[in-house]
């Protein structure tokens, strides 16, 4: 009888985190154009399809995606805010300054709908004793839906 009870104890102990509201935050894009880092021909990617290697090979100028995001409102006075990615391969920290642009830069656009690197971030709002407040979570779909907080802002 008490292993059935251990095992869903810890369940009603798990939080989600909440979303921040709307108002609290402010996004601003920088949507211009860069040529891609120029490729190293002297390697062989074995796996590699034709779709990415032309991708990996190609000299023209690409979409890019740099985010700035202004906290509003803050809970408290002395915040952090953790920033993250889906593949986990960017994991930062940083003070969060009232009206202080936060900035990501997300990379190309095509990269993130093609899912070859990171397509959501999630930034997290930590209290002085580094708990979860809110969150902002930022993605971009495979159609190019510009998502934030699974509200619609736009399409790449």
């Amino acid at each position: 009888m008490m292993m059935p009870f251990l095992l869903i104890f810890p369940f009603f102990f798990v939080q989600d985190i909440p979303l921040k509201p709307t108002h609290e935050f402010e996004i601003r894009l920088d949507y211009n154009f860069r040529p891609r880092p120029v490729a190293d021909n002297n390697t062989v990617h074995l796996g590699e399809t034709s779709r990415e290697f032309s991708r990996r090979t190609s000299q023209g100028v690409l979409p890019y995606l740099v985010l700035y995001v202004k906290p509003l409102a803050l809970r408290e006075e002395k915040m952090r805010i953790r920033i993250s990615s889906n593949d986990g391969g960017k994991l930062t920290m940083r003070k969060a300054i009232l009206n202080s642009e936060v900035e990501l830069d997300l990379g190309f656009t095509d990269d993130m709908k093609d899912r070859v690197t990171s397509h959501e971030y999630t930034l997290t709002f930590l209290s002085e004793d580094k708990e979860p407040v809110d969150k902002i979570v930022i993605s971009v779909a495979e159609d190019g839906s510009f998502l934030v907080n699974g509200e619609l802002r736009g399409k790449f």
